[in-house]
C-alpha cells in the first residue's frame, strides 16, 4: 500500500487553538529567520499579545474553512484512488502536525509516502517549511521514503482548475470582460533577493490562466506583515493605481490558495473588496470563491501522487 499526504498550514479552532498556532507558526526558521532561543522568545511575546485580536477576525469569519476543507479533499482523493493507496492530510502549525502523520503512516506499515504541500507556487516559507518537517523525521530513521511532489503553479489541471471556477463565476454573476486581478500572499523581499521563485511563479500562473480566458489581467500580493520589505505591488495600492487608469470592472482571483482561509475571507471579502467599491469606487469588484472539495482539484491531486 502507497501513501498520500497532503500538507496545509491549518489554522486555529478556537481561541486557545490560535495562540498555539502563532507559537508554531513564529518558532519556524523559515517565517522568523533568527537563532533558536530568539525565535522561541518571540514566538512567546507574539502569540500571546496577538491571540486575542486576530481570534475576532476568525469569529467574523465562522472560524476556519481551512481545516474541513483539507479534510474533505483528502477524503475525495482517497475515494478515486481506492484501496491501494491510503490518503492522510496533517498541517504545519496546526494538528494533527506532520510528524504525527507520519507516525501514523509508520504504525501501519505504510513506508513509501507522496507528499503534496498545498502550495501551488512553491515558497522557502511553505513548501520549504514543510520540506524541513519531513527531514527532521525522515533523516532519523530509514523506514520512510517520502517523495515531496513539487509546485504545481503551471501544471494543465491547476490551470484549469481556475479557469473553469473563473468561469463558473462570470456566468453566475453576469460579469462581461473584466480584468482579472491575481492576488497572493506576500513574502519578504529578502527571500526572492536569496532565490525564492515564488513571486515569478504567481506571475506564471496568473498569465496562463488569463491567456486561456482571452482576459486582461493584474497580479498584486496582499497581507504582508508592517515590519521590513515586502514583495508587491500591494492589491490595495494596486487597485488605486487601476481606478486611476479608468478600470472600472474586477475579478479578484486568491492565486497563492486552494482553499478558503483568513486571507481570502477577511483580508479580501472584508477589507479588499469594501475598500475597492466604498472608497476607490469601482463599478463592480468581485472575488472567486474556492469551494470546499472541487472536482479538477482532487484530479490534479490524483494524477500528482501517481507520478
Amino acid at each position: 500500500m502507497r501513501g498520500v499526504m497532503f500538507v496545509n498550514m491549518g489554522g486555529p479552532e478556537s481561541p486557545e487553538e490560535l495562540k498555539i498556532f502563532l507559537s508554531r507558526m513564529f518558532r519556524d526558521q523559515r517565517i522568523l529567520p533568527y537563532g533558536k532561543t530568539v525565535r522561541n522568545l518571540l514566538s512567546f511575546i507574539i502569540s500571546n499579545a496577538r491571540y486575542r485580536k486576530s481570534w475576532k477576525k476568525y469569529a467574523l469569519i465562522g472560524g476556519t474553512p481551512l481545516v474541513m476543507a483539507t479534510r474533505k479533499t483528502a477524503e475525495a482523493v482517497q475515494s478515486e484512488l481506492g484501496n491501494s493507496w491510503k490518503v492522510k492530510y496533517a498541517f504545519s502549525y496546526s494538528n494533527p502536525d506532520i510528524k504525527t502523520c507520519l507516525e501514523s503512516f509508520k504504525s501501519e506499515g505504510i513506508s513509501d509516502i507522496s507528499l503534496v504541500p498545498l502550495y501551488p507556487q512553491a515558497s522557502y516559507t511553505t513548501t520549504g517549511s514543510v520540506i524541513d518537517d519531513v527531514n527532521s523525521v525522515t533523516t532519523e530513521d530509514s523506514f520512510y521514503h517520502v517523495k515531496v511532489q513539487e509546485e504545481f503553479y503551471n501544471h494543465p489541471g491547476y490551470i484549469k482548475f481556475w479557469v473553469q471556477l473563473i468561469k463558473d463565476h462570470l456566468i453566475k454573476y453576469q460579469i462581461v470582460d473584466p480584468t482579472l486581478v491575481f492576488s497572493a500572499h506576500s513574502i519578504p523581499e529578502y527571500h526572492i533577493a536569496n532565490g525564492d521563485t515564488y513571486a515569478s511563479s504567481i506571475v506564471g500562473s496568473a498569465a496562463l490562466i488569463a491567456t486561456e480566458l482571452g482576459l486582461p489581467y493584474e497580479a498584486g500580493f496582499q497581507s504582508g506583515m508592517r515590519r521590513g520589505t515586502w514583495i508587491g505591488p500591494d492589491v490595495k495600492d494596486h487597485l488605486k493605481t487601476l481606478h486611476e487608469e479608468g478600470i472600472d470592472n474586477l475579478v479578484l482571483i486568491p492565486i497563492s490558495f486552494v482553499h478558503e482561509n483568513l486571507e481570502t475571507k477577511y483580508d479580501l471579502d472584508r477589507d479588499i473588496v469594501p475598500y475597492a467599491l466604498e472608497t476607490l469606487g469601482f463599478s463592480h469588484v468581485s472575488r472567486v470563491n474556492l469551494p470546499e472539495v472541487d472536482p479538477n482539484l482532487v484530479k490534479l491531486l490524483c494524477e500528482m501522487v501517481k507520478l
